[in-house]
């Protein structure tokens, strides 16, 4: 069984051991387990969309040898020195459509629309269960081929620990927040707006630019302009869902340009429910904390890390990758190699 172990030097929890395939699963070679009609090659439905004709057009699962389980105990406990823990939490599939083979950039609005509120309904649901400290929702969509991983889906994780990720994000809001009393990320998109060096795309809603100290060629961030720290909250609203689904499918649109294996992660805030929390430990977290989307497309074979010391190397800086983005409207064709 899988268990989570706490690196002492790094505070980073690791998930190791072997993943267990749930008793509800049943395996059949040469079959997309996400097509309509293959329904019983994946765990019963914890949650369907429907269109008027009774079809499904979302479903959500959990994961067929999930990593974070709802019915394991936490059960903390030493060894020694070191820190280790069962894997409490959830790990749950949305597959975005009934379609096979077909990008997230290349579905409708109306059911790109229907993706992000049933992540946002999975995201708020989750949070209800006190044990679970973060909610993660992701996405990695590779290169369309007939293979089923093709099928396009998402994955959300909630975990009773904070990714290594998120801790250094909060942190240095928080940090921010302390000495400016202003959120770091609305000072960025301020900044980004005043110099137009690396905006990428503007509505009256969001902005997508190519952050300064990009990891990877052709990184992009999505940002509301309105401040809001929760992604879930911040979509209650139908309108934003609108506002939100016209311009994430153009960026998308933009980037798959450039490629469409892509890695696209949603940080929010953290489960502010949660138990064990330090009073007072979030107290400025809807002040100093930004809701954002990042897109990171893979370009080839190229290596973004430099040894074991973690340094991104990045070929393209955020300027450039910004102007090759920025001439690329939604659905155009690539610029020609020189």
């Amino acid at each position: 069984m899988a268990e989570l172990r706490l690196n002492p030097v790094t505070r980073r929890w690791i998930v190791t051991g072997k993943r267990t395939v749930m008793p509800d699963v049943l395996e059949e070679t040469g079959a997309c387990p996400f097509c309509p009609g293959n329904e019983r090659l994946t765990p019963k439905a914890i949650m369907e969309t429907r269109d008027p004709s009774g079809a499904w057009t979302t479903r959500v699962f959990h994961d067929r040898a999930p990593i974070f389980q709802i019915e394991t105990p936490l059960d903390p406990r030493g060894e020694g020195m070191y820190d280790l823990m069962n894997t409490l939490g959830a790990h749950e599939i949305i597959v975005d459509t009934p379609q096979h083979a077909v990008s997230m950039a290349a579905l409708p609005e109306e059911q790109l629309a229907r993706v992000i509120e049933v992540c946002r309904d999975r995201i708020l649901d989750l949070k209800r269960d006190r044990r679970f400290r973060y909610v993660s929702l992701f996405k990695d969509q590779r290169d369309i081929t007939p293979a089923w991983l093709a099928h396009s889906h998402s994955q959300i994780l909630a975990t009773a620990v904070l990714p290594q990720i998120m801790q250094v994000e909060f942190r240095w809001c928080q940090e921010h927040y302390a000495q400016k009393e202003r959120c770091l990320f609305c000072d960025m998109v301020e900044q980004e707006l005043h110099q137009d060096k690396r905006v990428v795309d503007q509505s009256l809603d969001f902005i997508a630019l190519c952050p300064f100290a990009s990891r990877s060629a052709y990184e992009v961030w999505i940002l509301p302009l309105r401040h809001c720290s929760s992604f879930e909250n911040d979509m209650a609203e139908s309108a934003r869902v609108r506002a939100l689904t016209s311009f994430f499918k153009g960026c998308l649109q933009r980037v798959e340009n450039i490629s469409k294996a892509l890695h696209i992660v949603v940080h929010t805030e953290p489960n502010l429910q949660a138990r064990g929390w330090q009073a007072d430990f979030w107290q400025t977290i809807a002040n100093d904390f930004h809701w954002h989307i990042e897109i990171n497309p893979e370009i080839g074979e190229e290596r973004r890390v430099l040894g074991s010391e973690g340094f991104y190397f990045n070929p393209i800086p955020a300027e450039e990758a910004a102007l090759v983005l920025r001439a690329l409207s939604p659905g155009a064709e690539p610029p020609p190699a020189e």
